[in-house]
């Protein structure tokens, strides 16, 4: 399934743009073309569960001033909303409450534009539809030009062992993007995020994958538990383990060990055709699984929840070395990749004398009609 989202941009005839965050310091004009200084919100939604109208999109940053000063209209009337810009986190949220309806015709009116959009009940969380049952999993990740071969597996990867009842992707403006529905369609939701992904090595002027991860969590995971792994990433675990550290503790951090570029000897490889990592146990750069509700907002790597006070409120980050699974890891397969930061170097060769052998993910990939689990776990060659 494919869904659309609603998003609100500045209008080109307006000389007011969104400035990167100063804490990045110089960015250069090559990379300045990543950056996104124009859209306000990257998907306005309503939420049925309490009649909310949610708006989700970029820090304001210099332009909060802009986005404070609309007003919004509902079915006809203005309603009182409130804005939270979060720069550190990447991320923005607009909220309104709004009358129960079926239909909601929305209207945000700013100093010099007005965005007209007709939003109806979200139909992922439609009861009528698909029951949804407390708990259902739900794995997200951001993609661009990635194999739809290397996508398929990883889907049936994450749904053979871990009992994912939805999966969504934001496909962040791939050239093979007909190919990807026509191939996942059925099994996948793609979210068509064409938005600038961000310049490289800057922490807080990149925003399409971080939105997308809070957009995941608040529209489509309510009421679920959200898996945050990318797409050249294969978690290595016990799914009961994993269920009761998300119930006792609302988040499960797991490190990684990384499966470097050994040639496969051919072009169309794929996950099982890596079967050798790196020894050592990467402690950055970890991924998680938490409880969408008790947490208000994530990062690829990271998780907060809102701490209410007398007076205010604050995001406290759940402490990753206190909650992570030691038993567990991810693997990160180096040579699953379109190369789109090529300073990596993530396609050199490794040799094998340095790594160790692990076909844990091998003998853990759902197996096709005819095929036996020997046979998979020695690999397209027959051999070890």
């Amino acid at each position: 399934m494919t869904y659309s989202i609603h998003s609100v941009e500045i209008p080109d005839t307006t000389a007011l743009r969104r400035k990167p965050n100063p804490k990045d310091g110089v960015i250069s004009e090559e990379q300045l073309h990543n950056f996104d200084d124009k859209y306000l919100f990257y998907d306005v939604f309503i939420d049925p569960d309490v009649d909310e109208l949610v708006g989700i999109g970029p820090p304001a940053l210099n332009v909060k001033p802009y986005v404070e000063g609309m007003t919004v209209w509902v079915n006809g009337r203005q309603v009182k909303f409130s804005f939270v810009d979060y720069p550190e986190h990447k991320v923005c949220l607009l909220k309104a409450r709004v009358p129960h309806a079926e239909r909601y015709e929305v209207v945000l009116e700013f100093s010099d534009a007005t965005h007209e959009m007709t939003l109806l009940k979200d139909p992922s969380r439609d009861s009528s539809r698909t029951p949804k049952a407390p708990g259902r999993k739900v794995l997200t990740a951001i993609s661009k030009n990635n194999t739809v071969e290397w996508i398929d597996e990883w889907i049936d990867f994450y749904k053979a062992n871990y009992g994912i009842d939805d999966v969504f992707i934001y496909d962040n403006g791939s050239d093979n993007l007909e190919a990807l529905e026509a191939r996942v369609g059925a099994k996948a939701n793609i979210v068509r995020w064409n938005f600038p992904f961000g310049p490289t090595a800057k922490r807080f002027s990149s925003f399409a994958q971080p939105v997308a991860l809070n957009h995941c969590l608040k529209r489509f995971a309510k009421g679920g538990v959200l898996f945050n792994f990318d797409i050249d990433e294969l978690l290595i675990a016990d799914q009961e383990r994993i269920m009761q550290a998300v119930s006792r503790h609302k988040v499960v951090y797991f490190e990684s060990h990384n499966v470097p570029y050994v040639n496969p000897g051919k072009r169309d490889y794929s996950f099982r055709d890596f079967r050798y990592r790196y020894p050592e146990r990467k402690k950055t750069a970890r991924k998680f699984v938490c409880d969408a509700d008790a947490n208000f907002l994530i990062s690829p790597h990271n998780t907060w929840v809102k701490k209410n006070y007398l007076l205010a409120s604050r995001l406290k980050r759940n402490k990753p070395d206190a909650l992570v699974d030691a038993e567990s890891y991810f693997l990160h397969f180096l040579g699953i990749t379109t190369n789109w930061q090529p300073d990596l170097n993530k396609l050199k060769e490794v040799p094998t004398e340095s790594l160790v052998e692990d076909d844990s993910h091998i003998r853990m990939m759902p197996r096709s009609a005819g095929e036996s689990a020997e046979a998979m776990a020695k690999g397209p060659a027959g051999e070890r």
